[in-house]
Formats: C-alpha cells, structure tokens, sequence
C-alpha cells in the first residue's frame, strides 16, 4: 500500500473541490430508526410534496473544513430525481454552505460525475488533473472516477477522527 497525499491536497490553495451533497454535506437521516425510508421511485414523487432539505442537517466537519477554502474552487455535483430536488439542495447549499449557485451540478446518474468534472476542469486549463479532487461517499462513483481519469478520490471517511 502506497502513503496517502490525501491531506496534502487539502493543504493546497490550487485544489479545486467537486463534493456529493446527501451522505457528504448532508445527513442521511430519512427513516426513524433508518437511514432511509423510501425506494428511488417513491422519493421522486415524495421530493415533489415536501421540502426535505429544509430539514436535512448539515455536517459541521464538513462546514469546518469548507469555510476557508475559496468558495470559487468549491463544486458540487449530485444526483437528484427531479427539478424541485435540484433546487432544494441549492437553497441547503447556498444556505448552510455558501457555495456559488452556479457552481451546484445536477446528474441523472451517479456515472455522470465523471463527466461533470471533466466539464468542470475546462474552466483549470492549466490545473494538474490530480488537483481536481472529487469527495463523495459512494465507492462505485470514485472507483468510476480513479479507473477514468487521474483525478483525486477522497472517500468521506477521510473526514473521520
């Protein structure tokens, strides 16, 4: 096993950050005793009657470590079901994150965060690819990312003491 420069990229004014909202920025808290209570389909149609995000609750760490960084250097990219999700998720993120508005991606499906990096590293010409790190909480969505490109993955437990 090779050291991890994880942290050094943190150090870096350079990184560009590309974050996943629920399981990451947001808490996964849905079920009473579950993380979750609905299936995909169900929240689809749930999304469109109810506010979640106006509930959902932040995660301080992540507010912690985001707060000085240079909010123009900071995306987000996540998956959302529907319009009305897409916009509650930028009225969490502008909220309790302060991320630009047009720096909040939407995709349809978890392998389109490849291409909304790659979309997002056109605005970095002159950025090492490795200085464009994606974090996120789904194995699936960095291993697409690691096996690409040779952009940065960082799992969330990276944030974890």
């Amino acid at each position: 096993m090779v050291e991890s420069k994880i942290k050094q990229l943190f150090l870096d004014d350079q990184t560009v950050y590309v974050l996943d909202v629920d399981g990451v920025l947001a808490k996964i808290e849905y079920g009473e005793y579950n993380h979750y209570c609905y299936d995909d389909e169900l929240w689809a149609k749930m999304i469109l009657e109810n506010d979640y995000y106006a509930k959902v609750l932040p995660i301080k760490t992540m507010q912690n470590f985001l707060k000085d960084k240079d909010k123009k250097r900071v995306y987000v990219v996540t998956k959302v079901m529907n319009d009305e999700e897409f916009k509650q998720k930028i009225t969490f993120l502008t909220k309790h994150y302060q991320i630009i508005p047009s720096h909040i991606k939407k995709v349809i499906n978890d392998n389109d965060k490849l291409q909304a990096m790659i979309e997002i590293k056109k605005d970095y010409p002159n950025l090492e690819d490795k200085s464009l790190v994606m974090i996120d909480d789904t194995i699936n969505v960095l291993n697409n990312i690691m096996d690409n490109s040779h952009f940065s993955t960082v799992h969330i437990s990276s944030f974890l003491d």
